[in-house]
């Protein structure tokens, strides 16, 4: 850590300090540790604090870089680190002898190093910027200055990659250019420098810059000559001896290698028969998927956002940023789509057109190219934005050019505005299509919310409809409706597709897009050796050749709605790659549900477990809660359950559909379809999604829940016997109690029935014994036997009375 570092007795400034691009650098960085803590101890007036030398500390290390280009979400605050981190530095080191040369050196390694980790230049900039206007301001020596110029160079480095990574001929060689003008420059001022360790090291990495850029500058004039028939001004051979001379590292060897391959390729090709595209069309095309909520099925959702979208239309609203030109209760495609089943379904939806995008080189009359975005809604839920580009007149590299604008590292316009624009038909500058993806589907996000919002004002945004698209997918569609065969003295009109394939041009055309560019016009060392080409029943002698990413579509001897056809086919496929990507995050989503269900259910079936080895009865309160909780789990996870099987079956419906001859007009159409998919990797895709419902309902959340329904099952068992041993305690108890009950009664009336019938038979031979004066002895024994009489059948009454009252005992065999 800087804070922690000892400063040296003698500092040594012939020492290796002074940083360079591509080598090691902890000597500069161990420099500045012992200097900047020094300068600590010592109380400069412009030292830094211990907390400024803990944050610089982090801020020079290429660990922190990594950490912020992982951290997608983190480039705010990153940004605001650097801004508060890196000034004080700054001032402190225009204190230092020759500080401020090894921090600029030494910040140009830091940022060349994690330069190789993002394409986006953004943080990069901004550190650079930051300290190079801290140091504008300040008293410094020459050498010094020209350290920090060198260090801002690196944002016309930055130009000339965006430049590159655009595709464009005209704006690479134009940055190139720029580029190895500034170096030379740079070269010139380092050269009239006083001498010292310093000034050597920045000549050895000045007239480095100079030699490379001057390299990428020949290249790309080459290249745009060479494309235009043209000899290139600069010479191969002798490019080759400067580069060799220049004794460049490893790293920036290889890239211009890479220039200097292209410029060969396009060499050994001037000979060959070139493709030039009379009329033809470039579609990009961007799936993404939605996940309907419970309240919204395919069809009424896509009907539900093509009048949110036209409610937008009418007021001038806009989508993502982008007008809405026109709002269709269709999808633009031929009559081959009016295929439909038994349930009335079909390949339906809805089209919400945007204004045209223009690429354009500021002050040119006519533009290079003009980009019709559109979105389209599917009811069988495969969505996408479509981005169609037409191919008038174009020679090959500009075929390429067109191609490379779907590029996910499309160079930043921002950067290179003087030379390549991207705007709005309302004159918006765009940094490019990546941009534009990414404010439309977040329009289409905005859409969803406002069709939940109108049917349930009181919910949660996120509760309704989300959209799933994943960063990086697209597909191009290429299709040729026109070409010719051109060479050196002649231009043939091409009667066959499959003669594409022998043209030199077509590489673009049929190889797949990468992330990045490997040099000037790349595209021409793309290896052709593995072209899998399919055959088509509706087209007449055509070529249909596809990839990972990009297909083309090619015939001359059909009608052009016939090629128009079989090309809606290919958007069709590459479409479906946006369906299966919502509904495998929807089957994520539900596996994370169940997943979530049954760590709950094993935490409650852990807690039943560990009231089991306290000893706690089986009909406790507490028990009671855990059984009780448990219940509702299982409630949850059965709906769970449901929801997601649900789910899967309507998905398998939708693919059944998908795969039926009804989706199409005619069993022959169905055959091309099929061939389509096939060649697009559609088996892969459907193979993908059923292994991943496979894993998600078969194999990993089977078994748990088998689990769990078991051990429930045993907790339930446990409760029923406990319940039920307590139940017949408690039975017994009161049958015992009422028993006793009877047994008191029935003494208390044969108490009773004693007393009263001593006292009657003692009243009665009071009677007796007494007599009447007016009765005879036959009275009285008439009254005796009355009265016996009816003693008696009061106690055979009171004994009926008291067994009615009394329950009967079970039997053992009668007791449960």
């Amino acid at each position: 850590m800087l804070e922690d570092a000892v400063p040296a007795d003698d500092v040594l400034l012939d020492a290796p300090v002074f940083a360079e691009v591509d080598t090691p650098a902890a000597d500069a960085r161990e420099w500045l540790s012992v200097q900047f803590s020094a300068q600590a101890r010592r109380a400069d007036p412009f030292a830094l604090s211990r907390e400024q030398l803990a944050e610089l500390a982090e801020l020079l290390s290429g660990s922190w870089w990594e950490r912020v280009f992982e951290d997608e979400g983190g480039a705010e605050s990153a940004a605001d680190h650097l801004r508060r981190g890196l000034p004080p530095a700054v001032r402190a080191a225009a204190e230092i002898p020759d500080g401020g040369t090894v921090l600029a050196l030494y910040l140009r390694h830091l940022v060349n190093e994690a330069w190789e980790l993002a394409w986006d230049h953004t943080l990069l900039a901004l550190a650079i910027t930051t300290v190079c206007d801290a140091a504008e301001p300040l008293e410094q020596d020459a050498t010094t200055r020209h350290a920090w110029a060198l260090l801002r160079f690196l944002l016309t480095e930055f130009r000339v990659e965006t430049a590159l990574l655009t595709g464009r001929l005209d704006a690479a060689a134009e940055a190139g250019r720029s580029a190895a003008e500034m170096a030379a420059a740079l070269l010139a001022a380092a050269d009239a420098l006083p001498g010292s360790p310093a000034r050597a090291a920045l000549i050895r990495e000045t007239s480095r810059e100079a030699v490379y850029y001057a390299t990428v500058a020949a290249c790309a004039g080459a290249a745009r000559a060479l494309m235009n028939g043209q000899a290139p001004e600069a010479r191969l051979t002798e490019l080759r001896r400067q580069v060799d001379a220049a004794k460049f590292r490893p790293r920036d060897l290889s890239e211009l290698r890479g220039h200097l391959a292209a410029w060969e390729a396009l060499e050994a090709a001037r000979a060959r028969d070139r493709l030039h595209v009379h009329q033809g069309r470039v579609r990009i095309v961007y799936p993404f998927g939605i996940r309907p909520s419970a309240d919204h099925d395919p069809i009424s959702l896509v009907e539900a956002l093509g009048a949110a979208a036209e409610d937008l239309r009418r007021g001038e609203d806009f989508l993502g940023g982008f007008a809405v030109k026109e709002v269709r209760s269709r999808l633009d495609l031929a009559d081959v789509w009016q295929g439909t089943d038994t349930f009335g379904r079909g390949y339906r939806g809805a089209t919400i057109e945007l204004d045209a995008l223009v690429v354009r080189t500021p002050g040119a009359a006519d533009p290079l190219e003009v980009i019709r975005p559109s979105i389209q809604l599917s009811q069988l839920g495969n969505h996408a934005l479509v981005l169609d580009i037409d191919l008038v007149e174009a020679d090959a590299y500009r075929v390429a050019e067109a191609i490379s604008l779907a590029s996910p590292v499309y160079g930043d316009l921002a950067e290179i505005s003087d030379l390549l624009q991207l705007t709005t038909s309302s004159g918006t500058a765009l940094s490019g299509l990546p941009v534009v993806v990414e404010s439309l589907l977040d329009g289409v996000r905005t859409l969803l919310d406002t069709v939940h919002a109108r049917l349930h004002p009181a919910a949660a945004a996120d509760t309704g409809p989300k959209l799933a698209a994943r960063a990086g997918s697209f597909g191009v569609i290429v299709t040729v409706l026109a070409a010719s065969r051109v060479g050196p003295e002649h231009v043939v009109p091409l009667t066959a597709a499959s003669e594409l394939l022998e043209l030199w041009g077509v590489q673009p055309l049929i190889h797949p897009l990468p992330s990045g560019a490997a040099g000037i016009a790349d595209w021409s060392m793309y290896d052709l050796d593995a072209v899998t080409t399919w055959p088509l029943l509706h087209l007449n002698r055509e070529l249909l050749a596809a990839n990972s990413n990009v297909t083309l579509l090619a015939s001359f001897s059909s009608p052009a709605y016939a090629v128009h056809e079989v090309g809606s086919f290919a958007t069709f496929a590459h479409t479906l790659h946006g369906v299966y990507q919502g509904w495998q995050d929807t089957v994520r989503e539900h596996a994370e549900e169940i997943a979530k269900l049954l760590r709950t259910a094993e935490r409650l079936l852990a807690k039943a477990d560990t009231l089991d080895r306290a000893g706690a009865h089986g009909i406790s309160a507490r028990r009671g809660v855990v059984i009780d909780d448990l219940e509702r789990l299982v409630r949850k996870i059965e709906r769970a359950e449901l929801a997601l099987q649900t789910f899967v079956q309507s998905n398998e419906a939708t693919m059944l559909f998908i795969e039926s001859p009804a989706i199409v007009t005619s069993p022959p159409l169905r055959v091309d379809l099929d061939t389509v998919l096939a060649s697009n990797g559609y088996s892969r895709l459907r193979a993908g999604y059923t292994q991943a419902v496979r894993d998600v309902v078969g194999t990993p959340l089977r078994p748990l829940l088998d689990v769990v329904h078991r051990r429930m099952q045993q907790t339930y068992a446990a409760q029923s016997a406990a319940l039920d041993a307590e139940r017949e305690r408690r039975e017994h108890t009161a049958t015992v109690a009422q028993e006793d009950r009877d047994r008191r009664v029935a003494r208390s009336f044969e108490i009773l029935g004693v007393v009263f019938a001593v006292i009657g038979i003692s009243g009665l031979v009071s009677i007796l014994q007494e007599g009447h004066p007016d009765w005879d002895g036959t009275i009285s024994w008439v009254l005796v036997a009355a009265i016996l009489v009816a003693a008696l059948g009061c106690g055979v009454a009171l004994l009926a009375w008291t067994r009615t009252r009394r329950p009967a005992r079970p039997t053992p065999k009668e007791r449960p």
